[in-house]
């Protein structure tokens, strides 16, 4: 006897209070010690075929699917909403693409019923305007291409008959895989891109798609850590067209890309389980930070309930903690050099009278971008330097008198016996290469690749060498914010051919997602020539439209936001759920007034969380306020009056906006954007540049 539990079930259980949840739990339980269900209260609930009802308490009820040898954790709820939700549903196979689905069973009330074409129209006062009629994105789609995507028969006309303002309540009914299909298609995609993966005779709940939405359970404790955690289905359940991602020979170095909540981070993690399981050997799968490292941990260990070996095989870290390891392994613990020293020796430089006509924050930017980046070491590699980013000029004398202080900042940090990471990584990629030095894992995934700087690629290059599928990539150049643009292709990572732009997004509502990608170009080119195309993405669900508000004053802007959060929790929000996100920590206390005033704790585990936008990287919320975008804020004042040159002006302005972007797509379903009059120039581009949606 199998049991399996739905998304369905889990979503469900997270709306019970922690008492009611605590009983379903208990039942779940004893149904995973015997899935017939043998001493607990079963009913079958007669207008629903296969579906019975499991008593938790004097009302709470599990509603079970069962079908000869299995047994399904469908739902849960108070007693009349478990069987209204039950009613209405069917468990099959679709005909043509064998995937077991939940069918929503069509009521006529809640059909968008077609306008008979060919009665005369009847007769109505002349002081009520007739409606114009209303495009029907399927009206031309034919049953089999409908099938081919996983339509059931049952929906079949519905869909064609569908209004354009009603697509997104006809999504919400359908099949997960023929709702993104479907909105693809109603937004410029082609439905035959989507046509699902047939696989007759098979297992109906072990077809690719039906893995999205049930999952065997295997035993009391994978069952017991399912349920006691958020339902992160996107790291359990894969989009077929993302597993053929994952498990393709790309004979070379790939990156996978697409916009923030596309399941790039998702596509990672099956990709190093996949490769730790096929080759038997070690995988590091790492990201630019450790609270993203962290997050990562976290869904591998999802994926280790039913396969704990990927513990072993699967090391999840920061870049820069497993280069430090590695580095303390082979040649001892480094001292690493901090960003005062440097800038303290580069002050004691122009105290000796070198470098006197650059400021130091020019010089510092010099050193941090282009000097340390690239590990130079002597004047004449500092000439050949590409200046992507840094378009000040420097003649010939201008880089002499330059290349002398960072000459007195080198001899500085040996003397102090420090290592900056570029040396580090440098002396890395030095011994893989030249020494034929080994490592603990013979592949890298890494996620976040956008933010890599130009010393961890040189090491990863290296790394590469020594398989040519050894390097995996995932990333979204709309939110590079750390580092200057540089060449892969100089470094030895040639991605060219072998890359892929995913375009349905799981995380962000359709409103959302259509306001940030305002912020950016429709195509963005890396140094390269590679093209990430952001046209064409679609959102899987809808959502409220984003609140853009200018306040008179900080003070109002406070009250505002502390309305939008206390309207937030009463439409079910819990405070975990909610984030505030400012430019930089200058803004941190206009935040935390707006906290106060609705009342919420930003200190605990459970309160709303309060951030800069930096640190929100790779972070999800249902709610997100992005506070404080003032003129003067976004782009950040202080780092344009810093700028050594004005020509360096556009990449600023570059990483800001993406800056704003990252914060922008943290939301799951609520956003509201903040400044005091007369607020960024960014937001302007919310209001009148078109939707990538087209």
């Amino acid at each position: 006897m199998t049991l399996l539990y739905a998304s369905t079930f889990t979503d469900a259980l997270g709306k019970l209070s922690a008492p009611e949840q605590k009983q379903a739990k208990l039942t779940a339980f004893d149904l995973q010690m015997d899935p017939r269900g043998n001493g607990l209260q079963l009913h079958r609930i007669e207008k629903s075929p296969g579906f019975w009802s499991v008593r938790v308490s004097g009302d709470i009820r599990i509603v079970l699917f069962k079908d000869a040898e299995t047994t399904l954790l469908a739902y849960v709820d108070h007693h009349d909403a478990a069987y209204r939700w039950a009613e209405r549903k069917r468990v099959v196979a679709h005909e043509r693409t064998g995937a077991m689905q939940f069918v929503e069973v069509p009521v006529v009330a809640d059909e968008v019923v077609p306008v008979p074409v060919a009665q005369p129209a009847p007769q109505v006062p002349t002081t009520i305007p007739l409606a114009k009629p209303s495009h029907q994105p399927f009206a031309n789609l034919t049953d089999d291409q409908m099938l081919d995507v996983g339509v059931p028969r049952e929906w079949l006309d519905i869909v064609r008959a569908t209004p354009e303002d009603g697509l997104f309540d006809l999504l919400d009914k359908l099949p997960a895989e023929a709702a993104e299909a479907l909105l693809d298609h109603a937004t410029g995609g082609k439905i035959e891109d989507h046509v699902a993966v047939k696989l007759p005779g098979a297992d109906p709940f072990a077809h690719p798609d039906a893995q999205r939405r049930f999952r065997v359970v295997e035993n009391l404790e994978e069952l017991k850590a399912a349920l006691d955690q958020p339902f992160e289905k996107w790291a359990v359940f894969l989009h077929p067209a993302q597993r053929a991602l994952v498990e393709r020979n790309w004979s070379g170095p790939a990156r996978i890309s697409g916009s923030a909540g596309t399941g790039k981070t998702i596509v990672a993690l099956h990709r190093a389980a996949f490769l730790a399981k096929s080759r038997g050997t070690g995988v590091l799968l790492t990201t630019f930070s450790k609270p993203l490292a962290s997050a990562l941990a976290k869904k591998r260990d999802i994926l280790a309930q039913s396969e704990p070996e990927l513990r072993d095989l699967v090391t999840v870290a920061a870049l820069d903690q497993a280069a430090f390891e590695i580095y303390t392994r082979q040649f001892g613990q480094p001292t690493m050099a901090t960003a005062s020293q440097v800038r303290a020796a580069i002050k004691a430089a122009q105290d000796i009278s070198l470098g006197t006509n650059f400021t130091p924050q020019f010089l510092f930017e010099e050193w941090t971008e282009l000097v340390d980046a690239w590990n130079v070491t002597e004047g004449s590699a500092y000439a050949q330097i590409p200046r992507l980013g840094r378009r000040t000029r420097l003649g010939p004398v201008q880089r002499e008198a330059a290349w002398q202080v960072f000459t007195f900042v080198q001899q500085r940090l040996t003397e102090r016996n420090v290592t900056t990471w570029s040396q580090l990584y440098a002396r890395l990629a030095e011994w893989l290469v030249e020494k034929n030095g080994r490592l603990l894992f013979s592949h890298v995934v890494v996620d976040e690749a956008q933010d890599l700087s130009v010393a961890q690629a040189r090491f990863l290059a290296a790394i590469g060498k020594l398989d040519k599928e050894a390097i995996f990539f995932t990333g979204d150049q709309g939110q590079r914010i750390f580092h200057l643009p540089f060449s892969w292709i100089s470094l030895g990572i040639d991605i060219r051919g072998r890359g892929h732009s995913l375009k349905v997004n799981y995380r962000t509502s359709h409103q959302i997602r259509s306001t940030a990608d305002r912020l950016l170009p429709s195509v963005i080119v890396d140094v390269d020539g590679v093209e990430e195309g952001r046209r064409g993405t679609v959102s899987v669900f809808d959502g409220p439209d984003p609140q853009i508000i200018l306040a008179a004053n900080e003070g109002e802007e406070i009250e505002m936001v502390a309305g939008y959060l206390r309207t937030c929790l009463a439409d079910g929000m819990e405070r975990g759920d909610l984030a505030i996100l400012v430019r930089s920590q200058r803004q941190l206390s206009r935040a935390r007034s707006a906290a106060d005033a609705a009342g919420l704790d930003y200190d605990g585990p459970n309160g709303v969380t309060i951030t800069a936008m930096h640190d929100a990287k790779g972070l999800e919320f249902r709610g997100v306020v992005v506070m404080a975008c003032d003129d003067d804020v976004i782009p950040d004042g202080e780092r344009i009056a810093a700028i050594g040159d004005m020509a360096e002006m556009e990449s600023v302005y570059e990483s800001e906006r993406h800056l704003l972007y990252v914060a922008c797509t943290r939301p799951r379903d609520r956003l509201m954007v903040s400044a005091v009059e007369p607020g960024s120039e960014f937001l302007e581009d919310f209001r009148h540049r078109p939707s990538l949606i087209g």
